[in-house]
């Protein structure tokens, strides 16, 4: 009990030598669920406790996944674990979620990571390292994931990825005035009295995936529409509505536009369930804004 009161004390702001990050880190490859976000890269060894098993069951991972699995054991002494991607300016600081009644003196830890759009390498090592309840750093310990080639492939793809069990949707409302999203899921417009081709659902911007749709949960939280072909020139507007928010008090969310490799936009923000009361009706905007930009 003392080690876990330790924990609770290394990740409150009364005990730590500098105050928590605010903000979700959209600017990092790795984002932690449950975290606190801490400034730099991970502190140097200074004889602290070990990590002494790393649990990754699931090592091939897409780009803009959020709930990838990570767990393990904190060494003797362990009462904090310490999550960095190589390559991010700040790391993640993460509670123990309790004993291990197998091996005595040590905590077990799990937690779920998410990884950006934004990564350009085809794996990332993720690393870890325990502290004490005096601030003791162990020795950095690391998992490498691989990252598997985004499915689609996307000229133009604009995500919407969030943190809470509730039906969340993305609309993208092109330069023309369509809007793409669960209620419209393609751009592509057929020309009367032709028949459209077999690919014609990859022939304009798509809507992928309705998540936790009317609250039958599949915690993939997140929706992309995406261009596997060149998209219409002109500015874009990028929408979140919160259809329903499924018994959760709040979910915070972030947005990202990316054209090829390239990042045209990103933001975040949080909405509450009174937020879900009113829906758009015909002619009026689905949702808050949350992000424009311009495709050249």
């Amino acid at each position: 009990m003392r080690k876990l009161a330790a924990a609770l004390c290394l990740l409150s702001l009364s005990c730590e030598e500098s105050p928590s990050l605010p903000g979700m880190g959209l600017d990092l490859r790795v984002r932690v669920h449950d975290a606190q976000l801490q400034r730099g890269a991970l502190p140097s060894e200074d004889g602290g406790p070990s990590v002494t098993q790393i649990l990754t069951p699931q090592i091939g991972v897409r780009r803009g996944e959020g709930t990838v699995q990570l767990g393990g054991r904190l060494g003797d002494g362990g009462v904090s674990l310490l999550i960095h991607g190589v390559g991010d300016d700040d790391h993640w600081q993460v509670a123990p979620s309790g004993f291990d009644f197998v091996i005595a003196n040590e905590l077990l830890f799990g937690t779920e990571l998410e990884f950006s759009h934004a990564i350009d390498t085809d794996t990332l090592e993720v690393e870890l390292q325990a502290v004490d309840e005096t601030g003791r750093a162990g020795a950095i310990t690391s998992a490498t994931f691989e990252l598997q080639a985004d499915v689609p492939p996307a000229e133009l793809l604009v995500s919407l990825g969030w943190d809470a069990p509730v039906d969340l949707d993305l609309h993208v409302e092109l330069p023309s005035g369509v809007i793409v999203g669960a209620k419209n899921i393609n751009a592509f417009e057929p020309t009367p009295g032709v028949q459209p081709p077999p690919d014609g659902a990859t022939l304009g911007g798509y809507h992928d995936y309705d998540s936790n749709q009317q609250c039958s949960l599949d915690l993939r939280n997140r929706e992309n529409v995406v261009w596997q072909v060149t998209p219409p020139p002109g500015r874009y507007r990028v929408y979140a509505e919160l259809y329903s928010a499924c018994d959760a008090a709040a979910v915070n969310f972030e947005a990202t536009a990316l054209q090829g490799t390239e990042s045209l936009a990103d933001s975040g923000g949080t909405l509450y369930a009174f937020d879900a009361r009113e829906h758009a009706r015909a002619g009026e905007v689905p949702g808050l804004l949350v992000l424009e930009f311009e495709v050249e």
